[in-house]
């Protein structure tokens, strides 16, 4: 029986090896047996410590879910053909979600969202919507004015997205779609649709399904979608 032992000995070796491959491929990551102690940790797990966090759509405020990255320092990560790259859309549940709009206003990673109808019918105690954390794409440079989707605007701290509320069944805020209405800078006024113009200032180019925003009797440099202005 003696002699079975160093047969033995290397049938174990072998198994460990044959486990230690499945446990690194399953996660994604390349093989390496001896790399001196270079692989990082996480490449040792079977499975990712936790599932990667739903993100924020700019356009809908809604919390999406994708699906697991491949971490590039276990090895090269494999191509996924028809696979659309992750967004660079803020976390559910940044810390930017619990703040209040004086607060939210002050912090350049954070952004202001306004419920779009409040703010162009003037008739709500308040128009704050909540705050979201800005885009990982962040792009100072942003034309407020002429951003036309929830995206452009989410890029820049100095804009504020106005999103229209819906009645919603769900239970989850998270999973209620407020879509995107228009984008302006922070602190200023969308405007009205159909008050008068009195000062001497042209109006904006807007679209044929917008018409100019108006406050103070000049024009704000809005263009409002028809769907959104006040009742006449």
């Amino acid at each position: 029986m003696a002699s079975l032992a160093p047969t033995l000995l290397k049938l174990t070796h072998m198994r460990s090896y044959i486990l230690a491959a499945v446990t690194l491929f399953t996660s994604g990551c390349m093989l390496f047996f001896d790399d001196g102690g270079r692989r990082p940790e996480v490449c040792d797990l079977a499975e990712p410590a936790s599932a990667p966090a739903p993100l924020r759509d700019p356009e809908r405020l809604t919390c999406e879910s994708f699906g697991g990255t491949c971490n590039p320092q276990c090895g090269p990560c494999p191509a996924v053909a028809g696979l659309a790259p992750i967004p660079s859309w803020g976390v559910c549940g940044d810390p930017c979600e619990a703040l209040d709009e004086a607060t939210c206003a002050a912090r350049a990673e954070c952004r202001v969202v306004r419920d779009a109808r409040c703010a162009i019918d003037g008739n709500c105690t308040t128009d704050f919507l909540g705050c979201f954390p800005l885009d990982g794409a962040a792009d100072p440079s942003v034309d407020c004015f002429a951003a036309t989707d929830g995206w452009a605007c989410s890029r820049s701290a100095a804009c504020t997205a106005l999103h229209v509320q819906e009645p919603c069944p769900l239970a989850v805020d998270a999973q209620c779609p407020r879509p995107f209405g228009l984008c302006v800078p922070e602190g200023r006024s969308p405007g009205r649709c159909h008050d008068q113009a009195l000062c001497d200032a042209a109006p904006p180019a807007c679209s044929a399904n917008t018409l100019p925003g108006v406050a103070n009797g000049c024009y704000t440099g809005a263009c409002i979608p028809l769907d959104l202005c006040e009742p006449i």
